[in-house]
């Protein structure tokens, strides 16, 4: 809806609210009903607008006001809002900030190991930044996780002698090494951080991704009562760059 019609509808509301004194006055609804069915048309109004504060349209609704035994509660309430609503058209509204896709670093130094690893380990990187701005946390963790144990593996594979001396490389049963190409996420992070190619204090936020990133597994995710949302995305991300500075280097 164009921002002025938008305005000329929101002023009319509160015109219908106000008496000749100026101030709100609910005698002129003859009953709560018609104060909420002037509240329902506000709303409508207010959807069609851009620039809102997210969330606002919702708040509205949920007011515990417009459940007062009161006309005039809930018309005043009305108007408060609908003012509010106006300061922020006439201001042009909320600008959201651009999402934006950030670009892979140069993977080549630990990928050259396997043709068109880096490429897929690219598309990763740029498939989870476009999992998190559209909401979908799940796909987006476990998408960041795949991309660290892929460059670990890389890592390890590029030097493989120092990999199977570090303390923390697996052993069999029989004592012997296990290839690397079978070592959990787990075991990746604790020699990586062992041999140093990654920061103590990298590595243990390496784990908690880790375990965000088992969430793959349905019954993992029950188990661990996963509940990822924005703030779990950030955290994950964060993780993730940090740790391909220290491989890179």
């Amino acid at each position: 809806m164009e921002p002025d019609k938008a305005l000329r509808l929101l002023k009319g509301i509160i015109e219908e609210c106000m008496g000749p004194s100026g101030a709100v006055d609910g005698e002129k609804f003859f009953s709560l009903r018609e104060v909420d069915a002037k509240r329902e048309e506000a709303v409508l109004v207010l959807q069609g607008v851009a620039g809102l504060p997210e969330g606002f349209c919702q708040k509205i609704q949920a007011d515990p006001n417009f459940t007062a035994n009161s006309r005039r509660i809930r018309a005043e309430t009305l108007v408060s809002y609908l003012k509010t609503a106006i300061k922020f058209i006439d201001a042009g509204g909320i600008t959201k900030p651009k999402k934006q896709i950030l670009a892979p670093p140069n993977f080549s130094k630990l990928t050259s190991t396997m043709p068109g690893l880096e490429a897929v380990i690219e598309d990763r990187w740029r498939e989870a930044q476009r999992c998190q701005h559209v909401e979908a946390h799940t796909a987006a963790v476990i998408l960041m996780g795949s991309v660290l144990e892929g460059l670990l593996l890389c890592k390890a594979t590029l030097d493989p002698s120092r990999a199977y001396q570090s303390a923390k490389a697996p052993k069999n049963k029989e004592g012997k090494a296990v290839a690397i190409q079978d070592w959990s996420l787990s075991v990746l992070v604790e020699v990586a951080a062992d041999l140093g190619w990654l920061k103590t204090d990298r590595a243990k936020f390496g784990h908690a991704l880790r375990e965000s990133r088992n969430a793959v597994h349905p019954w993992q995710a029950v188990a661990m009562k996963a509940n990822f949302d924005e703030s779990t995305c950030r955290t994950s991300w964060e993780v993730l760059m940090a740790s391909v500075n220290d491989l890179l280097k």
